[in-house]
């Protein structure tokens, strides 16, 4: 090959380069379309709003209180609650799905490859899909009930350490580093 030859080839890709960009945003524009498409199947909205919602029931609920052992005066109650309140819209703009959406879309975008997203949409169409994504909610509903009755089990324990912690902390005792 003469050094013409290879420099009329080198021109004639690098002229067809700026071609190729389009076609790649396309590709992408067309993953992204069915990874939205996905979302929906999956209905991962309404189940991003069910999630974010039982934070804001517990937060509200004064899980965080009763889990440091922590009594509110009734007097304080009020600002309590106004503070719940506060946090609640702060998290509910975090982590609304508007807001997770595009995040969740490039992460499966990038973790996927087309043909599995092509893969995971047929499997949402069929039944067993439209049955599991039926099913998700109640399922998450009563997975969250056992992590709760796990965790008032647990709260005393915390709740001990937790306080023994404090008392180290106000006597200005030190503890030992766990073992490793």
């Amino acid at each position: 090959m003469t050094v013409t030859s290879a420099l009329f080839k080198t021109m004639v890709l690098l002229s067809l380069l700026p071609l190729t960009a389009p076609l790649l945003h396309a590709d992408e524009a067309s993953e992204t379309a069915k990874v939205h498409e996905l979302f929906k199947l999956m209905k991962l909205d309404s189940l991003s709003a069910q999630i974010q919602q039982q934070t804001l029931d517990q937060v509200k609920s004064g899980v965080i209180q009763q889990m440091f052992g922590v009594k509110v005066p009734a007097s304080q109650q009020k600002n309590v609650d106004e503070l719940s309140d506060k946090v609640s819209a702060i998290l509910s703009k975090a982590v609304g799905w508007s807001s997770l959406e595009p995040e969740y879309a490039k992460l499966y975008t990038e973790t996927y490859t087309e043909q599995q997203i092509d893969d995971l949409l047929a499997f949402y169409r069929s039944p067993t899909g439209r049955v599991m994504v039926e099913k998700g909610p109640i399922l998450l509903k009563q997975s969250s009930a056992i992590v709760q009755q796990h965790m008032a089990a647990a709260t005393p324990e915390v709740q001990s350490l937790i306080q023994e912690f404090m008392k180290k902390a106000a006597a200005g005792t030190s503890q030992p580093a766990p073992p490793q």
